[in-house]
């Protein structure tokens, strides 16, 4: 689906620009051997009283190829929320292509309380036990004991995003930029329309996919999107014929594993890949049904997502506990927590967990752990117009997948509506993490290149497939 309001173009600001006070040094990210820009800049963690303690923002610019590059860069922002955008970056990202930054400065700043920018963690157990892998979400004992550990390092509740968008503001300016585009991921993208909100003169274009806002009240939106997700993905392998033959009766086991662990939890032995060494492990129907939501954010994971289902079901956890558990570090940062318990869950209704979660897989598990974990955690102001649509005449692309397991594209068609000169492709066979891919990555280009959606062709959504499935 192509949505296209008005698309006037928004010219280039051109290269001159006012002196860079950020000092910013060759260094270098991984898996690159070319040499990047990397910087510190330092605001107080409280930026209304502009007093007491100080924290440094991390910083990194992939300079534009072209000598005479035009003078509005791309500033990235990124995932989670806690993900930190400079942190992240590597050299196989799309971001070192000439694609995007062949004329363009490409900015990624670690948001306060992420990164390197004053991180602030709250691990939920030993990472190193298989256990902690398969633990139940935000462990009350745990958030009070980050909560409270945290207390002497820094003030929680200044970790939003409108003040994160203020930084940002403050760091564009120091490195002598007058106007930026903004490309937004996920949580990124609702930070992105925030600093369009508070910054409107400062935006050329904006580039927001995966779009999450404030009126998802995160994370309330998550068990029907998965659970559309999760319909999508019966239905798709029913109609592949290598699939269909490797599990005929897919949907069944699927609800023959959760009627299991709603009788029980799941228990099992798995070898710790550090030692090599088979641990016992116990897993409850919420711990199972939410690493499954996230193994849909990607449709390459989820291509496997049918064998995982199969081997359950006949009693062999393994490869669900190996594939679910490698490279997760178990835990959120206090960010996560601030923005997730000040910005969206106060919103949440229990008329709402009964209406968004009944009759799906998820069910309310996830929605009522993260709002017990929030009466533990240190609340927030907010400012009132936050939760008002963002109303604003620049260009927009808005890019959405229609198999999105987190934020389905009904909250991006309600962002378009105050966006007069917004265009919102909804790409079919597409998840949450769908926009990295090439079609999307050229989209975003071509839009960002030219500041307009007008004559931009999307006619490559429609070739986008879904990942065979994996069957053995």
């Amino acid at each position: 689906m192509v949505s296209l309001g008005c698309a006037t173009p928004a010219p280039p600001t051109q290269a001159t620009r006012a002196p860079r006070t950020i000092q910013l040094t060759p260094c270098r990210v991984p898996q690159s051997a070319e040499p990047v820009l990397c910087g510190k800049h330092s605001v107080f963690e409280n930026r209304v009283a502009q007093t007491g303690r100080r924290i440094g923002l991390n910083i990194v610019v992939l300079p534009a190829r072209e000598p005479t590059p035009v003078g509005d860069p791309v500033f990235v922002l990124v995932g989670g929320p806690g993900v930190g955008a400079a942190s992240t970056v590597s050299g196989d990202s799309q971001w070192f292509t000439d694609k995007f930054r062949r004329e363009r400065d490409i900015v990624f700043v670690d948001q306060r309380g992420t990164g390197g920018s004053h991180r602030l963690p709250c691990p939920f157990g030993n990472g190193a036990v298989m256990q902690t892998h398969f633990n139940d979400l935000f462990p009350v004992q745990a958030v009070r004991a980050c909560r409270d550990a945290l207390g002497p390092l820094g003030d929680v509740t200044l970790y939003t995003t409108p003040i994160a968008m203020d930084d940002l503001d403050e760091i564009r300016a120091a490195l002598g930029y007058d106007r930026i585009n903004l490309y937004g991921g996920s949580y990124g993208a609702q930070a992105a329309l925030q600093y369009l909100r508070q910054y409107p003169a400062r935006v050329r274009s904006v580039v927001i996919a995966g779009v999450a806002t404030p009126a998802a009240k995160q994370p309330l939106s998550f068990a029907r999107a998965a659970h559309h997700a999760m319909n999508a993905l019966m239905e798709d392998c029913a109609a592949d014929s290598a699939c269909r033959a490797s599990f005929p009766n897919l949907k069944g086991e699927f609800e023959g594993i959760l009627a299991a662990l709603d009788t029980r939890p799941a228990t099992f032995e798995v070898a710790n890949p550090t030692s090599h060494v088979k641990e016992s492990v116990r897993m409850s129907r919420g711990a199972f049904v939410e690493r499954l939501r996230l193994m849909l954010y990607d449709l390459d994971r989820a291509s496997r997502v049918p064998l995982l289902v199969h081997r359950a079901a006949q009693g062999d956890w393994v490869p669900f506990a190996i594939t679910t558990s490698a490279g997760v570090t178990p835990g959120v940062s206090a960010m996560y927590l601030t923005v997730t318990c000040s910005e969206t869950v106060p919103r949440i209704t229990e008329d709402d967990i009964v209406r968004e979660t009944r009759d799906t897989f998820v069910g309310e598990y996830r929605t009522r752990t993260h709002l017990r974990a929030c009466q533990e955690w240190p609340r927030s102001e907010v400012p009132a117009a936050y939760y008002e649509p963002v109303a604003s005449d620049v260009p927009v692309l808005i890019l959405s997948g229609e198999l999105d397991a987190a934020t389905p594209p009904r909250f991006a068609s309600a962002v378009a509506r105050s966006l007069p000169n917004s265009r919102h492709i909804v790409i079919r066979n597409a998840g949450h993490a769908s926009y990295w891919h090439e079609c999307p990555q050229r989209l975003a280009a071509e839009f960002l290149a030219a500041g307009s959606a007008r004559g931009l062709d999307a006619a490559c959504v429609q070739q986008m497939r879904r990942p065979p499935f994996v069957v053995r």
